[in-house]
């Protein structure tokens, strides 16, 4: 009796913070419509800055605990509202999701930069050595505050709501916004005030479990993820709902603790981990008890989204010469530089498994690291020799666990089907991932392919095998999108309620995409070649996928690569970074290595102003290179020569990379310039001149010797690009971007065909080509045609006959 007593007031005082974090997001969540999945990372924030303000600095404890939860915490919600929530009000479910998510890596990353890792930080009890004993349990002060407290939040936060003005207009944003607005109300500042609410809310429950846990980020982040379980119980809008759900999670866990021993096991399962589990189980079994989301018409939309589909013979030249140029390009490197690149490769097919299910359906899923870590150990086991059987049995294996995990996806959307793959990525975590038959010693080898005679045993191979894959796959979905099928994506992306009301079948669709888009995952898990860790198969590291797929482009398979590169690139910017010359740079390379730990997360949160990602805000310097068939032939001559210049040790790496920098970024935007038809003025000879010159000069100078630190040897690379481009710019005498440079038509939308002159059958098929429909579906024969006129005509002639 007395164990379980102990460990029930354990479990309510662990209830005790998650009800005061989860009523947090309750509030934040139904005045803005937007689930912070950045609130765990705020909780933490405030754990590290009581340290600071108690331990660092010497505050006595109360006035750093009201200082942290009062002014700093609320203060820090205010300013995220003002400078990035607000900026997103309208957005898709999607790009709200990824920016709190970006936020959230931010925040880590930002308190491993300023609180290093490697420093213990114990933090004090409130009332350090004080006990009272209940019914012959002895109890301490802080869990015995930690449940007042709580108690004290839930009428504080009822009185609020019922009682003030505040209050009343914070339910009245809930309702109507617009109705607040003309009856006086200022939705905006209302809006600001439930942050700074919510995070102080945070910041309470993140300073009373400071003194029960380990200060580590990550750690404390996913802590406090447990509160999204206890939240979606009160259906994110139900305090009371919250609190109920708090007790029952930290009960649970609690219980767990005590009466499940180390070594049990439940047949071959060891269940060691299963407190991890609990709360993924309990989020997972609440999202499936949700009641059905009402379809709901969408309406305009302040940006636009999404690319036009691309034509399919583009795609097969696309990805033809994307394989010779990465074969060209890794003939070049070292095993080192081969390794990372490898690495990103692996990470773009990751980020390619997004393109179909969240960029053309507009479903989203924060488990594709799980998936391949799936593929990955089913390849492992059936296809220890390499073989493609191997292969086949993995793809269909996460193809099959993609389609079981969507079942929530056939009743819910948005934002409870992105906390379902969640749960399912930490059960997997916690539960197969852990086990020993799976990952024995913690990780899993992953053996490289045997095709036929061919035996992928070098890391130059593999480089070439991810490329060629990607290529395929990404040509395959560019079929898929012009497809009927993918078609039909992107109309449930759009408008769930017209297909409903059109008969389409979404739940064989939805179940359908899931399962491609676990399959694509599986599949880079089951080629990569590489020894997983299972502490890298985690929700953090599949957030981390997400967001950069959704920053690179999420609608392209270039948006892909551009993000999955982005992900593996970033331990490679550490690393040139690292060490580099005494003196001012020295200063400055350590705090450029330090911005590299969060800016992956700055760049996601940075969505809110360029929904549409990088990679087509890109394409669209080189639209005018596509489009001139000279400047196209110059980009793959003047390419392959520096290539070959570097092939045959004519020039170093350094000085290859250098000339390529220059020839990609500085040469090929302005070709179109040089080429234009005469009534573009611009001085061409003296343009192309220095032109040729700068190259000629990046080749020549010898960088690996001229500055030895290899961080400034990167920013003088990119320096010289600059002036090169800009000096030719002014040569020219006419930027590409102002009014002089190539112009590009606009097309006009097909809802203005036949306002202002008659409907022509090429207005029939530039309509198609916009609406993403194959030309052979609106074609007619000059017979068909001839045919239909004709029966036209026999028709009006019998009409005037009768």
């Amino acid at each position: 009796m007395d164990k379980f007593l102990i460990f029930t007031i354990a479990g309510l005082s662990t209830a005790a913070i998650y009800a005061i974090a989860a009523s947090g997001l309750v509030v934040t969540y139904t005045t803005s419509g937007i689930f912070n999945f950045a609130h765990g990372a705020f909780s933490m924030m405030a754990a590290f800055m009581y340290w600071q303000v108690h331990m660092g600095w010497g505050v006595p404890a109360l006035p750093a605990f009201l200082l942290v939860v009062f002014v700093i915490g609320p203060a820090f919600g205010a300013i995220v509202e003002r400078g990035i929530m607000r900026g997103i009000e309208g957005a898709t479910d999607v790009v709200k999701i990824v920016v709190t998510i970006s936020l959230m890596i931010a925040l880590i990353g930002i308190s491993m930069v300023i609180w290093k890792p490697d420093v213990a930080r114990p933090v004090p009890s409130f009332f350090e050595g004080q006990k009272v004993t209940i019914f012959n349990t002895v109890v301490n002060y802080q869990r015995l505050m930690a449940m007042l407290i709580a108690i004290a939040v839930a009428i504080g936060l009822r009185l609020i709501f019922k009682k003030t003005r505040l209050g009343v207009a914070m339910r009245a944003v809930v309702d109507d916004r617009g109705l607040l607005q003309l009856n006086g109300g200022r939705p905006s500042r209302t809006s600001m005030m439930a942050w700074a609410l919510g995070s102080g809310m945070a910041a309470l429950s993140g300073v009373l479990i400071a003194s029960e846990q380990t200060l580590s980020a990550t750690t404390l982040t996913l802590l406090f993820i447990n509160a999204y379980a206890v939240a979606v119980v009160g259906r994110l809008r139900s305090l009371p709902g919250a609190f109920l759900g708090a007790v029952i999670l930290g009960l649970l866990e609690s219980y767990a603790i005590g009466y499940i021993p180390q070594d049990a096991m439940l047949g071959p399962i060891s269940l060691q981990s299963s407190k991890n589990a609990i709360p993924a189980v309990m989020l997972f079994v609440v999202i499936m008890l949700q009641p059905q989301d009402r379809l709901r018409a969408h309406g305009l939309s302040r940006r636009s989204s999404g690319s036009k589909p691309v034509a399919q013979r583009v795609a097969l030249v696309g990805g033809a010469a994307f394989i010779l140029v990465v074969a060209g390009l890794g003939s070049l490197m070292s095993l080192t530089d081969l390794n990372l690149v490898t690495t990103g490769f692996y990470l773009a097919i990751v980020t390619l498994s997004l393109v179909p299910l969240t960029g053309y359906a507009g479903q989203i899923s924060l488990a594709q690291l799980t998936f391949t870590g799936i593929g990955a150990v089913a390849m492992a086991t059936w296809g220890a020799n390499g073989s493609l059987v191997g292969v086949a049995l993995a793809v269909g294996v996460c193809a099959v666990v993609g389609g079981i995990v969507a079942f929530p996806a056939l009743r819910l959307s948005g934002i409870y089907l992105a906390l379902a793959t969640a749960a399912f990525a930490l059960f997997c975590s916690a539960m197969f991932f852990n086990q020993v038959d799976v990952m024995p010693g913690g990780n899993r080898q992953v053996p490289r392919l045997q095709i036929g005679p061919l035996s992928i045993n070098s890391d130059f191979r593999q480089l070439v095998l991810l490329a060629v894959v990607f290529a395929g796959i990404g040509n395959l979905l560019v079929l898929l999108r012009r497809s009927a099928w993918g078609r039909r994506l992107t109309a449930m992306k759009d408008s769930p309620v017209a297909c409903a009301t059109l008969g389409l079948n979404l739940t064989s669709t939805k179940v359908g995409v899931f399962a491609l888009s676990a399959a694509i995952a599986g599949a880079a898990g089951a080629i990569s070649g590489r020894t997983f860790l299972a502490d890298t198969l985690t929700l953090p590291g599949s957030l981390s996928v997400t967001m950069l797929a959704v920053v690179g482009g999420i609608g392209s398979v270039a948006g892909a690569f551009f993000g999955g590169m982005l992900l593996g690139a970033f331990p490679i910017g550490a690393t040139i970074f690292a060490a580099n010359a005494i003196g001012i740079f020295g200063f400055v390379a350590v705090s450029v290595k330090d911005i590299l730990v969060f800016s992956p997360g700055m760049m996601g949160v940075s969505l809110g102003s360029d929904p549409d990602g990088a990679a087509p805000q890109l394409a669209l310097g080189y639209r005018a290179v596509a489009n001139s068939v000279p400047a196209l032939v110059t980009t793959a001559v003047g390419a392959t020569a520096i290539w070959a210049l570097a092939k045959f040790d004519s020039i170093g790496n350094w000085s290859f990379f250098a000339a390529e920098m220059v020839f990609i970024f500085g040469v090929v935007p302005l070709l179109p310039l040089l080429f234009a038809p005469a009534q573009v003025h611009g001085r061409r000879i003296a343009t192309a001149i220095w032109l040729t010159l700068g190259v000629l000069m990046a080749a020549l100078i010898p960088w690996d010797t001229a500055i030895t630190s290899t961080g400034l040897r990167v920013v003088a690379i990119f320096v010289f690009l600059f002036l090169i481009a800009r000096t030719a710019i002014g040569i020219f005498g006419v930027n590409p971007l102002d009014e002089g440079g190539p112009q590009q038509v606009e097309p006009v939308s097909p809802d203005m065909f036949g306002l202002d002159r008659p409907l022509t059958r090429a207005d029939a098929l530039d309509a198609e080509r916009g609406l993403g429909l194959q030309d052979e579906l609106l074609v007619l024969t000059a017979s068909d045609s001839a045919g239909m006129l004709r029966g036209a005509g026999q028709s009006s002639s019998a009409g005037v006959t009768a």
